[in-house]
């Protein structure tokens, strides 16, 4: 029996040809205009080598935008070329492209392709479970990944893993369902699973973030005693609980603490401090801790750290280090969505006769 003429060719030629409603998302994705184009982008991919996994990062982009343009006959164009339908019995390659769908915005083919898999004699097992669970976070269907979660292990006899709850856990989050991520915490300890380090930064940025505390520093507790060593990242969200709380001399203590054991403040450290001292009116540790940032060498000022100091400087009617931040900005070539910032910087600057030096050094970046 020829390729084209076989049980898993025609069931993946339907899956790749039929008719797809472009999202918005879809829609707004800058890919190559017009059929002379598809192709060119067609016949650059052929000439890759043709394994799928090693080069993973070149058949991924190249999926994307075909399927976000809807090209979808090119699709089954790149799959044939490479003879990926023979792969499709492959989990772990099928696996990748439930994700890539994930990534795409197009969760209805990710689902549809995970129905598919018995057809195309291909298992599915935690590995193609887990590839679901992520689709549903990538195309932010987070109600969709904890719906499936609960009904997809009984119904097909797999058994969630690490990775499974950390991607429940975190879709629960996204919802702001935190009493249910601390079920499956629970469930994860009766059913012999043990949570790590990102799930318990996933957990401790989101209940830190909405204001329980208290809850937020059982779950500290409870990490300790497991053994889980914190990252940089759950000393930041720990950081984040406390200047959102008030609590200064603690959250310099947790700063000191996790310096001494050797971990590098990074951007995300410095921003969680001087907005918590921006909401408190101080300028004097504002610009101490941007000082700090800028003798780091590690780590520089971002949109959020502008975004954040500018307003503030204006307000406070330092209109000299408003003028430092802002000229910062724009060697960084930092790129502000709306004028709003500048607009701000100006006005105070009008009253003051600095607008001529604002406007050189605008001028000078480009």
């Amino acid at each position: 029996m020829g390729k084209a003429s076989s049980p898993v060719y025609r069931r993946l030629r339907h899956l790749f040809l039929q008719k797809s409603t472009p999202t918005a998302t879809a829609a707004a994705i800058v890919t190559p205009a017009g059929d002379n184009n598809t192709k060119k982008l067609v016949k650059k991919y052929k000439s890759i080598p043709s394994r799928f996994g090693g080069q993973l990062f070149i058949h991924k982009t190249t999926f994307l935008r075909l399927a976000k343009s809807g090209h979808f006959s090119s699709v089954r164009d790149v799959l044939d070329h490479n003879n990926l339908y023979t792969e499709a019995q492959n989990e772990a390659f099928t696996a990748r492209l439930i994700y890539l769908y994930g990534e795409a915005k197009m969760l209805d083919h990710a689902l549809q392709l995970f129905d598919e898999m018995p057809h195309l004699n291909c298992p599915r097992t935690v590995l193609s479970f887990n590839a679901l669970l992520a689709a549903c976070l990538t195309s932010a269907s987070f109600d969709k990944a904890i719906e499936l979660f609960r009904e997809l292990p009984a119904k097909l006899s797999i058994k969630p893993n690490l990775i499974s709850y950390t991607t429940a856990i975190t879709a629960s989050c996204k919802t702001g369902s935190l009493d249910a991520a601390i079920s499956m915490l629970k469930e994860m300890d009766k059913n012999n699973v043990e949570p790590n380090t990102i799930t318990f930064n996933i957990l401790l940025n989101a209940f830190y973030r909405s204001g329980r505390f208290s809850e937020a520093e059982n779950l500290w507790n409870l990490m300790e005693e497991k053994k889980v060593v914190p990252d940089l990242g759950c000393y930041n969200s720990r950081l984040l609980g406390m200047m959102d709380g008030n609590r200064f001399s603690e959250a310099m203590e947790v700063f000191e603490s996790f310096e001494k054991k050797g971990l590098k403040p990074n951007i995300y450290t410095y921003n969680y401090l001087m907005k918590g001292f921006v909401d408190k009116g101080d300028m004097e540790e504002v610009k101490k801790w941007y000082g700090k940032i800028l003798e780091s060498g590690n780590c520089c000022p971002d949109f959020i750290t502008f975004r954040t100091l500018i307003p503030f400087a204006c307000d406070n009617g330092d209109i000299d280090f408003a003028c430092e931040l802002y000229e910062k900005s724009v060697g960084l070539k930092i790129k502000f969505p709306s004028c709003k910032i500048m607009q701000e910087v100006i006005d105070k600057l009008v009253g003051q006769f600095k607008v001529d030096e604002l406007i050189s050094k605008t001028l000078s970046s480009f």
